[in-house]
């Protein structure tokens, strides 16, 4: 049986795009002071721009949002029958920003799927080259 990295890699990103929305909605009560302080003061700092939001909303909505354009960008890959070098370079490409974000601001959980998901649509790019030759 043949693995199709590119499917692979597509999959890794639906992965963790759902652990991340998972995580961001079953995320209850934390035992650290520190963090509950700082979560308090993003929920009572507000600021008015097209009508009065917190730091709180924006966090949630961030978090929300990028948990989902992670999975759809797994799910748009991985509906891709017969990808291009096209196709292959762009998301080899968007996978490399993604992955340097994770190394700056996330944690190795979410920077090991990116890296792997690089890692398989690079081989994907080889493995049609050899295909073709």
């Amino acid at each position: 049986m043949k693995i199709n990295y590119f499917k692979l890699g597509s999959i890794l990103y639906m992965v963790l795009g759902t652990l991340h929305t998972l995580s961001h909605l079953l995320n209850g009560a934390s035992d650290d002071s520190q963090l509950t302080d700082t979560l308090a003061k993003m929920e009572a700092a507000s600021f008015q721009f097209m009508g009065e939001h917190t730091l709180m909303q924006f966090y949630n909505g961030f978090s929300l949002t990028m948990g989902f354009l992670l999975f759809a960008f797994g799910l748009q890959a991985y509906m891709i029958n017969q990808p291009d070098k096209r196709i292959i370079v762009t998301d080899i490409l968007i996978s490399m920003v993604i992955l340097l974000l994770t190394v700056i601001y996330f944690h190795l959980l979410a920077s090991a799927f990116a890296a792997a998901a690089t890692i398989c649509f690079t081989i994907s790019l080889f493995g049609q080259r050899t295909a073709k030759d």
